[in-house]
């Protein structure tokens, strides 16, 4: 079927199809790609064209605040525009291509780390990792541990507190490879049996006497109104919008469409980064690598091969009661230190115990989020040109995530000098992390997975547990956020959701 620009629809049109996704970003592309070519009827509704455009980016914008113990609020009110972009192809348009999948802890539970553990691990994903990166042009990435044969050696070892994690960039991207990304994008448009309506925005979710979704309501920015009809709805708008769509669909639930047991909106998490050249005014946070080892492995820069980051193992993360974290390196060696600073007396140290002269190299930290009911998307007062609430982000770090970042970087440096690595400086006071946060387009947690109605929003299978016919994609999902960007594991969720609709409802 070809596309269809939704503004030369007559007013109050009526859409329908077996399947009616909400959004034509990264997740709700990967569902329709994996039902192109069969008997099913699938309807993609994305509010912005084939191109980003101002007047529909507008839609996002939106109050923010970002806050932790012992730290000034910082406002952060570009935020919710900027982190994301509303068009068909969603944040595909500038996503970097980072990817890689959880490690196998993330899915766990683990007692130490509040609301953690997924309904299933990493093992049950593998077969769906592999058809994402096959979906992504990467190459599949090893089960449960290890790296990708063709890499560099690693400069530890599997058995080691400090462990090496493998990452690899997807061209499917507008800033990499805009003729991958343009093939992805446009590809489901191509197909008989499914629909693209662009330009056309859902305002609310409306449900029947029995609880199931009845009926979409939808307008365009040049007042049209329309609806949307489907025995299955699958809302694939993003971190921030599955939530502010669910939350403001209360004409038949007060509380918003799923939200019964007051989870959704809750527990945002968005990796934030912190650099060493970023936040350390002294210049005394780096890596001496007293090590000789070749460190190319670590150079995030080479984007035609996979590289890694430095990671703690299950074990010693498990003993120190902290959450995941990544140090990546800056592969790009800096001036002997000054003498008579911190620096030149740790080099000093370093290398009169282990022998090589040091290595300086700056490098940042990412450090997993606690799930936190505080940390969450709500509806602000302001509204956008559709008349519709806009979304306010209250992004919290508790104090956990502070005891987890020093105690991962006490854990860091003790592992680097007891396998002969070198030194770490991790100067950072914990009354300065929120000033130098740098936040990721990473939009986690808020329609999260659980078992238990009572804990989440979505069941095992994405499904929104309070109504049967209304399914959640993307990394609004997710439990706890690992630290691995999202992408690759929300379009293997998106193809485990396409799979399981294929054999439970018979529509394929």
């Amino acid at each position: 079927m070809p596309v269809t620009d939704a503004r030369t629809l007559p007013d109050a049109s009526l859409i329908e199809a077996d399947i009616v996704i909400i959004g034509g970003g990264m997740a709700g592309l990967t569902l329709a790609h994996e039902f192109a070519g069969t008997a099913t009827r699938v309807v993609i509704l994305e509010s912005g064209g084939p191109d980003p455009d101002e007047e529909i980016q507008a839609l996002y914008q939106g109050p923010g605040t970002m806050s932790g113990p012992g730290n000034p609020d910082l406002p952060i009110d570009d935020y919710l525009a900027q982190s994301r972009v509303r068009a068909l192809g969603g944040s595909g348009h500038v996503w970097g291509g980072k990817c890689g999948p959880l490690d196998a802890i993330d899915f766990a539970a683990r007692p130490w780390w509040a609301l953690s553990g997924w309904p299933f691990g990493r093992h049950e994903l593998k077969p769906f990792y592999d058809r994402a990166c096959d979906r992504l042009n990467l190459p599949r990435f090893p089960g449960e541990d290890g790296l990708p044969p063709s890499s560099p050696a690693p400069v530890t070892d599997l058995s080691a507190p400090l462990r090496s994690s493998p990452r690899a960039y997807s061209p499917v991207s507008g800033r990499v490879d805009p003729g991958q990304f343009a093939a992805f994008r446009d590809g489901p448009g191509q197909s008989a049996n499914i629909h693209v309506h662009t330009h056309i925005n859902c305002t609310a979710i409306r449900l029947g006497d029995d609880g199931a979704v009845d009926r979409l309501e939808l307008r365009c920015l040049t007042g049209t109104r329309h609806i949307a009809r489907s025995p299955i709805y699958i809302l694939a708008t993003g971190g921030i919008e599955n939530a502010r769509l669910m939350l403001a669909s209360r004409a038949d639930r007060p509380e918003g469409v799923g939200n019964g047991s007051d989870w959704v909106g809750r527990c945002f998490q968005g990796h934030c980064t912190l650099s060493t050249g970023e936040n350390d005014p002294r210049g005394e946070a780096e890596v001496s690598f007293t090590t000789d080892a070749d460190l190319s492995l670590y150079n995030s820069q080479q984007r035609d091969r996979p590289h890694a980051v430095l990671v703690l193992s299950p074990e010693a993360q498990r003993d120190l009661g902290v959450g995941n974290c990544t140090l990546t390196l800056v592969v790009q060696p800096k001036a002997a230190a000054a003498p008579g600073t911190i620096l030149a007396a740790v080099d000093q140290m370093a290398g009169a115990i282990e022998g090589p002269s040091a290595r300086r190299l700056d490098y940042y930290f990412m450090s997993e989020e606690v799930p936190n009911r505080d940390s969450r998307i709500t509806l602000s007062d302001q509204t956008d040109a559709l008349g519709q609430p806009r979304a306010r982000l209250d992004w919290r770090f508790a104090r956990e995530d502070w005891d987890s970042l020093s105690g991962s970087a006490a854990g860091f440096a003790r592992a680097l000098g007891a396998q002969g690595l070198g030194r770490l400086c991790w100067p950072i006071g914990s009354d300065a992390i929120v000033a130098g946060l740098r936040p990721s387009r990473h939009h986690m947690g808020t329609t999260r997975m659980a078992t238990d109605p009572a804990q989440g929003v979505v069941d095992a299978d994405c499904r929104v547990h309070e109504t049967p016919n209304l399914y959640v994609a993307g990394s609004s999902v997710f439990p706890t956020s690992g630290l691995v960007n999202p992408t690759l594991t929300l379009t293997a969720l998106a193809i485990r959701l396409a799979d399981h609709l294929k054999t439970t409802t018979g529509i394929a």
